[in-house]
């Protein structure tokens, strides 16, 4: 603004010495009109209407979806290596009993993948300004953990066949399944209008040079 006057006022003295005094007087009416001058402060450079942007537009589901699942898949992939050497050099030794060498053997990973997933797509949410819960994703999938293991514990109690020890990726998947869909469902709801309110009701008393008396006021 303080560029746009002092080049206003270049302008004036130019004006001033070309054309005398009349021309002058002109200009100095022409810039004391007010729309001449909100037409010249709206699109000025640094006013406020030139610095405002518009907010970029939301990502589409299937996008952000797919974000999130790529985010869960990588972070279920690290925190599940890491569980699986971390419980195999603590859990995996000589004095352990065999069902928990078992136990740490298959599930160390899955245990990773359900804590690492739903950190990783609740904090890709983030930065794509959802409003999604953690403690929904996680328990969602810790239920996907749930499934797959007890699918894949059913299926190689029933046969030894390779196709039944396949099913062990569904204990890794399903929890990153589960952390998508918590996480999702969340949002949806914190993004949801909040409900209309039902009627209010509420005791008053009054009184009244004849008496008093009590009476329920309602807002519906």
């Amino acid at each position: 603004m303080c560029v746009v006057l002092k080049r206003l006022e270049a302008l004036l003295c130019t004006a001033a010495l070309l054309c005398g005094a009349p021309a002058l007087a002109q200009v100095t009416a022409a810039l004391q009109n007010p729309d001449v001058l909100a037409a010249g402060s709206a699109g000025a450079p640094g006013s406020p209407d030139s610095l405002t942007t518009k907010p970029p537009p939301p990502l589409s589901g299937f996008l952000r979806i797919g974000l999130e699942s790529g985010a869960g898949l990588i972070g279920g992939a690290a925190v599940g290596v890491f569980s699986e050497w971390a419980f195999s050099g603590t859990l995996g030794t000589q004095n352990n009993t065999t069902q928990t060498q078992r136990f740490t053997s298959l599930f160390g990973a899955p245990l990773g993948v359900a804590v690492g997933a739903p950190l990783a797509v609740t904090l890709t949410g983030y930065t794509l300004n959802e409003h999604g819960s953690f403690l929904v994703s996680w328990l969602a999938s810790m239920a996907g953990l749930a499934v797959g293991g007890s699918v894949y514990l059913a299926a190689t109690n029933l046969s030894d066949s390779q196709a039944a020890k396949g099913t062990y990726a569904l204990a890794l998947l399903l929890p990153v399944v589960g952390a998508v869909l918590g996480y999702e469902l969340s949002a949806r709801a914190a993004d949801a209008p909040p409900p209309p309110k039902g009627p209010t009701f509420v005791p008053s008393v009054f009184l009244s040079p004849s008496g008093g008396g009590a009476a329920v006021a309602g807002r519906f």
